[in-house]
């Protein structure tokens, strides 16, 4: 992967940016929350893929945390390195942190407020689980997951007029970890191992997409809006029940289609290039909005 320099950004910054290719026949415990098709372009184009410097700033930030919180306590071992072989595939695993006299696991992540807000934990609980798992399958027992996140955007304005949004800057997520959730992940380890196997050899396109979550999507929905205001009256899932709606108030009311989008194919995937599902979904989606600007 080339990281490209467009501001002319210290040595150092473009060194700490800088990413290693993941070996052949590994699945690390962050690269199973992707999708299989991503992790597959990416291995096989990684050394035409380009990222800039200014594009990965919050990367180093979250980098710069670890490496601040790094120091071991007298029971603990930090950015430890774990690996298990299933099926033909090693999983894998760096830990930021374990204390064996407590079986305690910490992950640092530095976030965005809005991802405590929406309180969706299912990365971070597969994420915990997976190093839970692997502790195991090394001799360790594990009994608490808990990730730290440090809120980059964290507005104190807000804390104050929104009940719903987190009160400090720094939120811990707390869960338990269990035989159940052992073997549930186990399941899922599994299933990743056989989708990457079943693809690996095919071409670049017969590949399936990204599963709607691994995208990150945000569907298309159907706002009732009233003349003159700025909010809508109501977000639906179908334009039928949103016209139904808009007919009953009358007056004026009308529907206003907010198309949904894939997130992470538009943003946060560094081998969109070569992928077709972004090539004839969100691409040419993004230059039909920009055409009719």
């Amino acid at each position: 992967m080339k990281v490209l320099n467009q501001q002319g950004l210290p040595d150092a910054l473009v060194k700490a940016v800088t990413f290693r290719q993941r070996k052949p026949g590994r699945l690390s415990a962050t690269t199973m929350l992707k999708g299989t098709k991503s992790v597959l372009l990416e291995d096989r184009h990684w050394d035409n893929l380009e990222v800039d410097v200014e594009d990965q700033l919050f990367a180093l930030f979250g980098k710069a945390i670890h490496h601040l919180l790094e120091d071991e306590g007298e029971n603990d071992f930090t950015e430890e390195f774990m690996s298990y072989e299933m099926d033909g595939v090693t999983v894998t695993g760096i830990i930021d942190n374990y204390n064996m006299k407590t079986g305690v696991i910490t992950d640092w992540k530095t976030v965005k407020a809005f991802k405590i807000v929406l309180g969706k934990y299912d990365d971070w609980w597969k994420q915990g689980m997976i190093y839970a798992w692997l502790l195991k399958k090394n001799g360790f027992e594990a009994k608490t997951c808990q990730f730290i996140a440090l809120l980059k955007d964290h507005s104190k304005q807000q804390a104050r007029r929104n009940s719903s949004y987190p009160k400090s800057a720094l939120v811990v997520h707390k869960f338990d970890v269990t035989d159940a959730g052992l073997e549930e992940i186990e399941k899922f380890i599994k299933s990743k191992i056989a989708e990457y196997k079943q693809n690996k050899d095919l071409l670049d396109d017969e590949i399936p997409p990204c599963t709607p979550e691994e995208r990150w999507d945000k569907p298309t929905t159907f706002a009732v809006m009233k003349p003159g205001n700025k909010r809508a009256t109501k977000v639906c899932d179908s334009n039928e029940e949103a016209e139904k709606i808009a007919a009953d108030l009358g007056k004026g009311a009308f529907v206003e289609t907010r198309l949904g989008e894939s997130i992470r194919c538009a943003d946060y995937c560094s081998c969109c290039e070569y992928c077709n599902f972004y090539r004839d979904n969100v691409a040419t989606v993004e230059a039909q909005e920009t055409a009719a600007a």
